[in-house]
């Protein structure tokens, strides 16, 4: 009697740790990727947001700002992240590259359907592509090297959110 309690205790304890251990181990990688996409956290263009009230952490602003049209809720990022040295960086003061020809979130992989076909993407909630940068400057020179437009934070937002 007493070894099939013994057997019941250890059976249980081993239970427990390995749902522990699982639990953690989803919950990290839960947390390397974007909230909304799925996508993998990129640390030049880490975004964060709060939407549905919580803090959320986006793959980058494009993919933040079509959580708005996507759902209908309202979101309002709160850090940008740098691209060109990762630093954390306010929304207010930030400036973003729209539509050039770099995208953190494109996939490398191409899309095939069941006759293995290319299949034509029509529809990317990160494309065109929002760069952020602290300094106008250097938006400007990554302009002249990769394409895009230059503005503000905010009014990429708004012209988004429409």
């Amino acid at each position: 009697m007493q070894r099939r309690v013994w057997f019941a205790v250890v059976c249980v304890l081993a239970v427990l740790i390995l749902g522990y251990a699982g639990w953690t181990s989803f919950a990290q990688a839960d947390a390397e990727q974007c909230y909304a996409c799925k996508r993998p956290i990129h640390a030049h263009s880490k975004t964060v947001a709060f939407f549905d009230g919580r803090s959320r952490l986006f793959c980058c602003p494009a993919c933040a700002l079509s959580q708005y049209r996507q759902t209908g809720k309202p979101i309002r990022v709160t850090q940008l992240t740098a691209f060109l040295t990762g630093n954390a960086l306010s929304p207010d003061r930030a400036y973003v590259v729209r539509g050039s020809d770099v995208n953190m979130c494109e996939r490398t992989k191409e899309l095939v359907d069941g006759d293995k076909r290319a299949v034509d993407v029509r529809y990317d909630r990160c494309a065109p592509s929002l760069i952020a940068f602290a300094v106008r400057g250097d938006a400007l020179q990554f302009v002249r090297e990769h394409g895009g437009e230059v503005m503000p934070f905010s009014q990429a937002a708004a012209a988004l959110a429409k």
